[in-house]
C-alpha cells in the first residue's frame, strides 16, 4: 500500500486536454478562500464571496485566453 502511495510522489501524472483546465477550478477556489478569509469581516460571508471570486477569476482568465487566441489567429 505504501509503495503505491510513494509512486504518486516519484512518478509524475500526465494530465491532458480538459483535465488541465479543470485543475484551474480547485486552484482558484483555494486562492479565493484564503483571500476572502483575510478580507471578510464576517466568517459567514466567506463561502459565497469565495465562490463569486472564483467565478470572476475563471471568467477573466477565459476571456483573456480568448482574446489572445484571436490575436494569435489574426497575426499568424
Amino acid at each position: 500500500m505504501s509503495e503505491n502511495l510513494a509512486t504518486f510522489f516519484t512518478q509524475p501524472v500526465t494530465i491532458n486536454g480538459v483535465g488541465r483546465l479543470a485543475m484551474l477550478i480547485p486552484l482558484t477556489l483555494s486562492i479565493s478562500i484564503v483571500y476572502k478569509t483575510m478580507r471578510c469581516e464576517r466568517l459567514s460571508r466567506v463561502p459565497a464571496a469565495s465562490v463569486v471570486l472564483t467565478i470572476m477569476i475563471l471568467l477573466s482568465m477565459g476571456m483573456i485566453g480568448l482574446v489572445l487566441l484571436v490575436l494569435f489567429r489574426l497575426l499568424a
